[in-house]
């Protein structure tokens, strides 16, 4: 059994550096539907090392499950990665080969650290939860793609302002920020806009197709402000500089609200390991003098 599970340990690892090595590589990736045409996928550009090292093994697994039924977790797999920043580069069968390949490796790599995981049952407990780790990472992808969003969002209202009080039409200024702007994901966002009103949707649709894509309460009332501005015919210009007024604001309660969330956490190591250890130096000589009476 040891010798079984060594084995399976090795080609483990020997499948990881392979995945590596072979991730350096450029990747292309064939599309269906539109004949055999071929796309580079820039693997470098992921927001995921994991996903990063394991696409060119998921590409190929992808195609098994494509026949795999599952529309109510489609439905939301595709609407998670979209929000993840991952959708331009995997769709949800890599997401689904993931969930498979982390469900059988994730025992095999646990049961290796932890002796408790040779019970058959904490073996079927480490499957399962591997088959869900990847929803999570997504997640986690998700939320950080968003605190980025809301971070950058208040300087760059605060420029389309300026842009715009300097004499600029709204769409040329988003344009001149996604050009000297700093990469992330607003500026991609961004560029979003500008491509689907390029494709014939109006400024409100893009606008909205925005808010929809992100679901941060900061974008939604951002976009709504601008939409009704936009439907009512009223000057851009008045709405940005409130809007940057407001979302300034926001950001310095944001920052207040961490430092006391900061406050709160620091409690708990310091009754706990600091408090203890100062206590020991202070009484420590005090009980040592009691104990042998010097």
């Amino acid at each position: 059994m040891t010798s079984v599970v060594y084995l399976m340990t090795m080609a483990t690892v020997f499948l990881a550096v392979a995945i590596g090595s072979y991730a350096l590589m450029p990747v292309r990736v064939r599309t269906l539907g539109g004949g055999l045409a071929i796309r580079r996928v820039e693997v470098a550009r992921m927001p995921s090392v994991i996903f990063r090292l394991l696409f060119p093994l998921l590409d190929r697994l992808a195609p098994l499950f494509k026949r795999l039924t599952w529309p109510k977790y489609r439905t939301k797999a595709a609407v998670e990665l979209q929000r993840a920043g991952l959708a331009e580069f995997m769709g949800v069968d890599h997401l689904l080969a993931a969930k498979v390949l982390s469900a059988v490796l994730t025992p095999l790599l646990v049961s290796q650290i932890f002796v408790i995981f040779a019970n058959p049952l904490m073996f079927v407990l480490a499957g399962f939860g591997g088959f869900l780790l990847p929803d999570r990472l997504a997640a986690d992808l998700r939320k950080a793609r968003e605190r980025k969003i809301v971070r950058t969002l208040p300087g760059a209202v605060d420029a389309l302002s300026l842009s715009v009080e300097a004499g600029l039409e709204f769409l040329i200024a988003i344009q001149r920020l996604v050009e000297r702007g700093r990469t992330g994901p607003l500026r991609d966002e961004l560029a979003t806009i500008l491509n689907d009103i390029r494709l014939g949707k109006s400024r409100s649709e893009a606008l909205k197709a925005f808010s929809a894509r992100v679901e941060i309460p900061e974008v939604s009332s951002f976009v709504s402000v601008l939409v009704q501005a936009d439907t009512l015919g009223a000057s851009i210009g008045p709405v940005l500089q409130s809007q940057a007024e407001r979302m300034r604001v926001e950001r310095f309660q944001r920052a207040e609200k961490a430092g006391a969330r900061a406050s709160q956490k620091i409690l708990f190591p310091l009754v706990l390991f600091i408090f203890p250890a100062v206590l020991i130096i202070i009484m420590g000589p005090v009980v040592l003098q009691m104990v042998y009476g010097r």
